[in-house]
């Protein structure tokens, strides 16, 4: 999971998360903080972390109906 995060990171590609709670956010990852968190500006709350040992997925962001 880290690795993938570290991918999107580098190439500034848009993500969408997916959480164990069912959370999801959608954004691009500002920071890497080792293995504990990403922080990701999510498109509609902001400046949010989020742990790695909650993310289920985490893959390229696709807008609906594209």
């Amino acid at each position: 999971m880290i690795q993938k995060a570290i991918f999107f990171f580098e190439r500034k590609i848009t993500i969408h998360v997916s959480c164990e709670k069912g959370n999801f956010y959608n954004g691009l990852i500002i920071e890497i903080h080792g293995e504990e968190y990403l922080l990701i500006n999510d498109r509609v709350l902001g400046e949010t972390p989020v742990y790695f040992s909650e993310i289920t997925t985490l893959e390229r962001f696709k807008e609906e109906g594209k």
